[in-house]
């Protein structure tokens, strides 16, 4: 395999690969974790892995007993670690010998013979409702109970001895003795023999698959079977059955139809034997791609109000992520976590890409925009940041990898090179690169071989090392900025500038698209102004770049440089381009004299564009160039004519942003009435159900008026009526969190009402959560204890109720927990599941706008023993307290 000159320093240096390879016993324990030195020296001694796995699941019980058996193949003798932690040894043998059953820094070692090694083992691993990777979850509809694994990163190794990293991927056979009403799905379809009955299940051996991507799920769950053989079968909680029922056929549908999308494009049969869809019930992530058996959220399937357009889209996507995974994660899979990206990045981008294909009326480009850009720019800009490509030293620190640099950036800049590479480059190189690495491992460098190989066959030589360089191992992303000069009408200068947002002097080879948008004065009095609009394709990779393609073309209105969102960086828009977009993008500017230049960013036309273009101004009040309260008011006045669902949540949210935490309280009183009159109006009145579902969400954040509470308490009353809405549970709860949160007066009678009429499991979750909001010391405090201290609470439980306990106006009660929030955070990444840390720092951190939140956040960055990790985490949040302040020095309207 070749590696790229100049890449990152993946691999240990010569002289400890050597060691690894000739030491025959390890002199002291392995370290905590799974370090990359012992990743390495296992992944060049053993081989032909297969665990034979036995569990025995009991209702309500804290533990399960299992039993295993594992063989491998060892190229040398001496002592072996293998990783288990958090459970019990009951006894072990090696090779029919017993050995010692003591477990040092979560490693059993191994004499291990040079050969064939067997090793038997029975122990005893934890379950619970949360911090484990075996987890309980309470139906609290029926009193039933499910139980689920989840190992990645590398908390396979808290369920039963292996060997717990990506790259030793093994054949797993599998035995599991449960209650006798109880289903279980696993990677492989159950056999049926003599040996099954109700109480036991076996499944044949799977294909070779990393530990984090075997699997189980046991419980009285119930399948949803397709009429159609390609379609996956379903499985849901018995208590959700009827809900499920409706929901699963389209669900089903746009599975099938990603298969045979991806194994069409791929050029790659579908890897496993069969592909099943779990629904599985506080699941903390969106899904998990387990080879042959998704697990997904079951609130991202089965939704909890009332859905719109964007929340199918995503639903789409959510499906097709984890479908493309089986190919990009599960067959080929990266050899270690600093490659998380290989799987993440290509099945974020792979499913827009599908779908532009299955459902192009969805504009999923314009959806790739608006839901994917904003998060990874958000991150991009700060301090925080980390490369697409991430040095993880030990999979103890892998969760970290996650999060929107690996699930948006990647994918953004995927987007970038199939641009830069073009069409039939892209597709082949990824052809080859799965030929070549089915069911094995790869790193990023075998991809940019295969993609370079693509590219000299078709006679292009495109210089991806290069590219990639750039754009996986630097971290940050560049600012461009236009400057163009004019005479008698036509361009005579043209430059594209880059600069690093950071400052730290990068530079990023980059592919674009310039729209140019001009007036085409009339000939004569008889004919109207015309609109001339081109755009010019630049490759480019310096500071500055001369577009000479531009010389001599009609002086434009409007310059701007990412033209159908190739382009990835910030992209400013100069003062005439957008003074121009500002009346562009209104649909209430007068038309007249010159329509045909709307005509160019109107929804029917240009949809991208037009939500481009709304960004890009966005951005100017980001970067604190404009005022966000101009920016509400231009928003409110295009508002009553806006046609576009997701552009108007959109919009609601960066009004919601900007009256809480850009405007200062004065400003925020002065506009928020005429806020809350535009958006209950068209939260009645607009002309489709998508848009005044959208509104309704928006004016339930932005409420705060007493007649605007009085509206939310006339829709839970069922006097005020949204045309087409029926309110469902969440919905309820939704308002009645904000009524809590806002201290209305009547919000305590009307909370304790909804929580006796609502008993369900989740209505008693959305109670919890709601409480949360009481603007009250003494359940805050209690709340924060329960956060830090409680072993029943469900970890979704406290996800839900993050957001309300750090309501936007209780600063003055929150503050006080923001260090001692901070100060948790070495337990909660050791203990919580990936996307947690991340939600927990974003609650504390994003509802403060304050000097003084400001200083005790950099207070407690300046600590001298602060895991890396945490600080990089901590200042990439931070980043978005310290522009609110910044925003509201500046502007003091």
């Amino acid at each position: 395999m070749r590696i790229p000159s100049g890449t990152r320093p993946r691999s240990l240096s010569a002289a400890a690969i050597l060691l690894a390879l000739t030491t025959p016993a390890m002199a002291t324990p392995a370290e905590p974790g799974v370090s990359h030195e012992l990743a390495i020296a296992r992944a060049t001694r053993i081989s032909d892995l297969h665990y034979n796995l036995t569990f025995t699941l009991k209702e309500h019980a804290s533990e399960v007993a299992a039993t295993e058996t594992l063989t491998f193949l060892s190229s040398t003798a001496g002592d072996l670690p293998i990783d288990y932690r958090d459970g019990t040894l009951q006894s072990a043998t090696l090779n029919a010998h017993p050995i010692p059953i003591n477990v040092e820094n979560g490693h059993l070692n191994l004499p291990a013979i040079a050969g064939r090694n067997t090793l038997t083992i029975a122990f005893t691993s934890d379950a619970a409702p949360a911090g484990k990777s075996i987890t309980r979850y309470e139906d609290k509809d029926d009193g039933s109970e499910y139980i689920y694994t989840l190992f990645v990163p590398m908390d396979a190794s808290m369920a039963f001895p292996c060997f717990d990293q990506p790259d030793l991927k093994a054949k797993f056979t599998l035995e599991v003795n449960h209650p006798a009403n109880w289903t279980v799905i696993a990677n492989t379809a159950p056999t049926r023999n003599e040996s099954t009955s109700a109480t036991h299940t076996q499944f044949p051996e799977t294909h070779p698959i990393s530990t984090y991507l075997f699997a189980f799920a046991a419980g009285p769950f119930l399948p949803i079977h397709a009429q159609n053989l390609a379609e996956p079968t379903v499985y849901v909680r018995k208590s959700q059955l009827a809900r499920a029922q409706q929901e699963a056929p389209q669900v089903q549908q746009m599975a099938a139809r990603g298969i045979a999308y991806f194994e069409n494009y791929f050029a790659q049969p579908f890897p496993f034997p069969k592909y099943d869809l779990v629904l599985i019930p506080g699941f903390p992530f969106g899904g998990m791609e387990h080879a042959g058996a998704t697990f997904l959220n079951e609130d991202g399937v089965l939704f909890r109000s009332t859905p719109t357009p964007s929340d199918y889209f995503r639903r789409n996507t959510l499906v097709l992520h984890e479908t493309c995974h089986q190919w990009f994660g599960d067959l080929v899979t990266m050899r270690w976590f600093d490659d998380l990206w290989l799987k993440e990045g290509f099945a974020q981008y792979m499913a827009y890409k599908a779908l532009a294909q299955l459902e192009p009326a969805s504009n999923p480009w314009k959806h790739f925009y608006e839901d994917i850009k904003p998060l990874a720019y958000g991150i991009d800009e700060t301090q925080g940041t980390t490369p697409i490509f991430q040095n993880i030293r030990n999979l103890k620190d892998a969760k970290s990898a996650y999060g929107a640099i690996v699930y948006q950036k990647a994918p953004a800049v995927l987007k970038q090179l199939n641009y830069f590479l073009d069409e039939d480059t892209f597709r082949n190189g990824l052809r080859l690169y799965l030929k070549e690495h089915a069911y094995a491992n790869a790193q990023w460098a075998d991809l940019v071989h295969a993609f370079e190989i693509a590219s000299n066959q078709l006679g292009q030589s495109k210089d991806v090392e290069g590219w990639a360089t750039s754009w996986i191992t630097l971290r940050g992303m560049p600012e461009i900025t236009v400057q163009h000069t004019c005479s008698e009408g036509k361009i005579t200068t043209f430059t594209l500038h880059q600069r690093d947002v950071l400052n730290e002097g990068y530079l990023w080879p980059m592919a674009n698209e310039i729209l140019l948008v001009s007036t085409v004065e009339p000939a004569n009095a008889k004919e109207q102004a015309r609109t001339n609009t081109q755009t010019i394709k630049v490759n480019w990779n310096t500071a500055e770049a001369s577009v000479t393609d531009a010389i001599g073309k009609p002086c434009p209105n409007l310059v701007f440089a990412n033209e159908n969102d190739y382009g990835y960086g910030r992209f400013l828009l100069d003062a005439p381009s957008a003074a121009e977009t500002a009346s562009l993008v209104n649909p209430s500017t007068p038309r007249e004299p010159n329509p045909s230049i709307f005509a160019t960013v109107s929804n029917e036309t240009a949809p991208l564009r037009r939500s481009m273009l709304w960004g890009a101004l966005w951005e100017n009040v980001h970067v604190a160039e404009s005022s966000p309260r101009a920016y509400v008011e231009l928003a409110l006045q295009s508002l009553p004519q806006e046609s576009d669902e997701s552009l108007s949540r959109i919009q609601g949210a960066r009004i919601a942003t900007a009256l809480h935490s850009y405007l200062h309280d004065a400003a925020r009183k002065a506009i928020a009435p005429q806020a809350e009159s535009v958006i209950a109006d068209r939260m009645i009145h607009a002309p489709s159900l998508a848009l005044r579902i959208a509104n309704f969400r928006t004016f339930t954040n932005i409420s705060e008026t007493p007649q605007a509470l009085q509206q939310i308490k006339d829709l839970l009353a069922s006097k005020l009526v949204v045309p087409g809405l029926t309110l469902k549970p969440l919905d309820r709860w939704n308002l009645i969190s904000h009524l809590i949160a806002i201290n209305d007066p009547e919000a305590q009678s009307i909370f304790a009402a909804e929580k006796a009429h609502d008993q369900s499991g989740e209505g008693q979750k959305y109670a919890y959560a709601a409480e949360a909001a009481t603007p009250s010391a003494e359940v805050k405090a209690r709340y924060f204890d329960q956060y830090l201290h409680s072993q029943t609470i469900q970890e979704d439980w406290i996800t839900q109720s993050l957001r309300p306990f750090n309501a936007w106006n209780q600063t003055a009660l929150t503050q006080p927990y923001l260090t001692r929030a901070l100060n948790d955070l070495p337990d909660i990444k050791q203990h919580r599941k990936i996307f947690f840390l991340g939600a927990w720092l974003s609650a504390f951190i994003e509802a403060q706008n304050s000097p003084e939140a400001q200083a005790a956040v950099h207070a407690w960055l300046t600590g001298h023993d602060i895991d890396p990790d945490l600080r990089l985490k901590v200042l990439e949040v931070s980043d978005s307290l310290d522009r609110a302040v910044s925003i509201r020095q500046k502007f003091s309207d």
